[in-house]
């Protein structure tokens, strides 16, 4: 997708100072989506490394580009995440960042672990220490020595691993982040585990799990919980791990915590095996595949029951075999007995999952059908919706235009006509400029209601001309620019959504956003339509607005924009204005 070109006459009106808090605005909006749109993450940073280049900002542009490099990664792309974090280290040194390259080079670690590169984890790892402490962060620093452990516990050194966790350990106990100290203990439970130091494993396990509770983690105290059961399988103390895995799968449960549950169960199912408490044993499997397979009809539960019967009836005969069995074809017998019990459960198992996936195929389809004609009915009572209202709004403008203008038309020409023999007075020459007054008042509103351009489908010549009228009013400078939109194929009742969404965006800024500034922008990427509205006004908290009835406008914007296919994204912080973006793809469009 083609860039953004720079708001140059934004600069020039608003200064340097604006321009660097929309960059920095710009890399805090690629941050937010780190989790969740990896794309954004690229689009966004890109955005601000374009700007922080130009404007020869050295430490954004560096930042901007660890932000590319970490959407990339996040991505899968690791070619370019490598070429991105060199630019932001070559950034970031020639800016002198300290903090900046601390950040960068313990995530370029976790990187090169990944990628089992060893050797340059190594290094970046010592780097990344190296400028925590230059840069004073011990948040940065605690990160780093932690990421420095999980190097050496990858790659099968303990001792070093133990080491790092534990000075990790002792950073975040002196910041007081207890969130930290749980991680750095889970970690070092599992180098001391491998080191067959199983008490002291216990002991930071049960360290990390107070300090998850008191943190209000529920599920990180649910997982140190499994983990504790676990340490317990480890050592051979399946009754010890019972009780662990009990709590976990409650905790698991009570958090909907389903992967989790699921998985203590399994791991009780093995617990009771050692234990050779079949039943139990027998209990906890059924129950772990009840979690995975619970759409499962009634006849694969009927022939799970009658599984569970017979299983626990050769069990009876098996132990009363034991019993009595002392010869050598007694033993063989039994384990044939055994070997086909288990063949019959794995048979019954496996045509309950092909039955399971074939009934659960046939549910998505269903679902897929009924979502189908959710959205088709959607969408057309949307239509309806549009259709009414902007029929009401040619409607009245007609009536205005028609109705009303042409009284006042012919009002005035009758005062006119009586002042042909005599001169007027002042009082009828005040009543004729109110005339004219509410002639020009009809006439914009009516242009207002149905502007002229949207029926010729100019939306350029539409936001011009309504630009035009407010610009006149004299009470906030706008400014546009316009990027190859000569020719925009686009349909009528795009045009005319895309013109009612500047409408409501800019009466908001009038009405509510105190701005001195606004700034319009149009750009047709050929396949694309990008439309970014900028003002300087005091912003508002969107989350809390979207809450209240007053995201009403908002919300109609939206409808809007997604009738015709497109997309709003909003950035707004309260006191430094409000970014708009409508991006609305063009391939379909074309009339």
């Amino acid at each position: 997708m083609k860039r953004i070109p720079l708001i140059v006459m934004f600069v020039v009106f608003c200064g340097l100072a604006t321009s660097a808090q929309t960059i920095r605005q710009l890399i805090d909006s690629a941050r937010v989506n780190k989790t969740n749109d990896f794309a954004k993450v690229i689009k966004f940073s890109t955005l601000a490394y374009d700007k922080a280049k130009a404007e020869k900002q050295t430490k954004l542009q560096g930042e901007a580009a660890f932000m590319i490099g970490m959407g990339n990664y996040l991505s899968g792309n690791h070619d370019k995440t490598l070429r991105w974090y060199i630019e932001a280290e070559k950034l970031y040194q020639t800016a002198g960042h300290i903090d900046g390259l601390a950040e960068l080079y313990s995530d370029m670690g976790v990187m090169y672990l990944r990628l089992k590169k060893m050797k340059e984890a190594d290094e970046v790892s010592q780097k990344a220490i190296a400028y925590a402490i230059q840069s004073k962060n011990k948040q940065r620093l605690s990160a780093a020595v932690n990421n420095r452990g999980l190097m050496f516990l990858d790659g099968g050194q303990m001792d070093s691993a133990i080491t790092y966790f534990s000075k990790s350990y002792e950073i975040y106990k002196v910041i007081n982040d207890r969130v930290g100290m749980s991680y750095a203990l889970d970690y070092m439970s599992s180098a001391l585990a491998e080191k067959g130091q199983y008490t002291r494993a216990l002991s930071a396990m049960n360290e990390s799990k107070q300090l998850r509770a008191g943190v209000g983690d529920k599920a990180g105290e649910a997982i140190a919980i499994n983990n504790i059961g676990e340490l317990y399988l480890k050592i051979n103390k399946p009754s010890d791990a019972v009780p662990y895995f009990l709590e976990a799968s409650k905790k698991a449960h009570a958090l909907k915590y389903a992967a989790l549950e699921t998985y203590t169960y399994s791991q009780l199912a093995t617990s009771y095996k050692m234990q050779a408490k079949y039943k139990e044993a027998f209990d906890a499997q059924t129950t772990y595949l009840d979690l995975t397979q619970k759409e499962l009809d009634a006849k694969r539960n009927k022939d799970i029951e009658e599984l569970q019967t017979k299983y626990a009836t050769d069990k009876k005969e098996q132990e009363n075999k034991l019993l009595l069995a002392q010869s050598k074809e007694q033993k063989a017998e039994l384990t044939r007995n055994q070997i086909g019990i288990y063949a019959l459960l794995a048979t019954i198992i496996f045509i309950a999952i092909i039955f399971y996936l074939v009934y659960n195929r046939y549910r998505i389809k269903q679902q897929a059908r009924f979502r189908e004609a959710m959205l088709e009915e959607e969408h057309l009572r949307t239509q309806a919706i549009m259709d009414a209202e902007e029929n009401e709004r040619q409607r009245l403008a007609r009536e205005l235009h028609d109705g009303i203008g042409q009284m006042l038309c012919s009002a005035r020409m009758q005062l006119e006509y009586s002042q042909l023999d005599t001169t007027p007075t002042d009082d009828e020459g005040a009543a004729l400029q109110m005339l004219d007054d509410s002639i020009k008042e009809v006439r914009d509103l009516s242009h207002s209601m149905m502007p002229p351009y949207i029926l010729n489908k100019n939306l350029r010549e539409a936001i011009e001309e309504f630009i035009h009228r407010l610009n006149n009013k004299d009470l906030v400078k706008i400014y546009t620019e316009w990027v190859n939109t000569d020719d925009i194929a686009i349909d009528k009742t795009t045009t005319l959504m895309l013109y009612r969404s500047v409408q409501e965006i800019i009466s908001n800024v009038f009405k509510h956003a105190r701005a001195k500034n606004i700034h319009i922008e149009l750009v047709n990427h050929d396949t694309e339509l990008t439309l970014m509205i900028i003002d300087d006004g005091v912003g508002f908290d969107k989350e809390t607005l979207f809450k209240t009835n007053k995201g009403l406008g908002l919300k109609n914007i939206e409808s809007r924009v997604a009738y015709i296919g497109g997309s709003l994204a909003i950035d707004a912080t309260p006191g430094k204005g409000v970014t708009y973006v409508i991006e609305l793809p063009l391939l379909s469009m074309a009339s």
